[in-house]
């Protein structure tokens, strides 16, 4: 009798350790469609549906997203035009904790990275950042 207990407490343990696996991957998976989606709205010059998607995704402040959003703004009127019309954007790489997106324009591309972090709650982003510097990637 003990040995049929036992079975049956290791055979639930697996099962709900199963479960939660897969909770966890679909919240990596719609992690991904929230990178995907800043990026497309981003490519689309709809900076303010971008920064609150990503205000509704991550554990930055708000008030770092909203000056993010002022300094974007400004960029988009002063140094975006110097690297001509935005062509495309294009993810390069795909890892666990980290998110590489490059959007091109005519005349220089501007990498994004988001950084992802899974904690017992589930994946969150926990840090976002563009700029020029490319080495990283190349």
């Amino acid at each position: 009798m003990s040995k049929f207990l036992s079975a049956t407490v290791l055979s639930l343990t697996l099962i709900s350790c199963e479960q939660k696996k897969q909770i966890i991957d679909k919240d990596e998976e719609r992690l991904d469609k929230v990178c995907d989606t800043f990026m497309l709205f981003f490519s689309k010059g709809q900076f303010n549906e971008a920064l609150q998607l990503l205000k509704q995704n991550s554990v930055i402040e708000h008030e770092k997203i909203d000056t993010l959003q002022v300094t974007i703004e400004n960029h988009s009127q002063n140094v975006f035009p110097t690297y001509g019309k935005m062509l495309s954007n294009r993810k390069i790489n795909d890892f666990i904790e980290k998110r590489f997106y490059i959007l091109k324009f005519e005349k220089y591309p501007i990498k994004f990275d988001f950084t992802l972090y899974k904690s017992s709650n589930g994946w969150t982003i926990t840090s976002f950042n563009y700029n020029e510097d490319l080495t990283e990637l190349l």
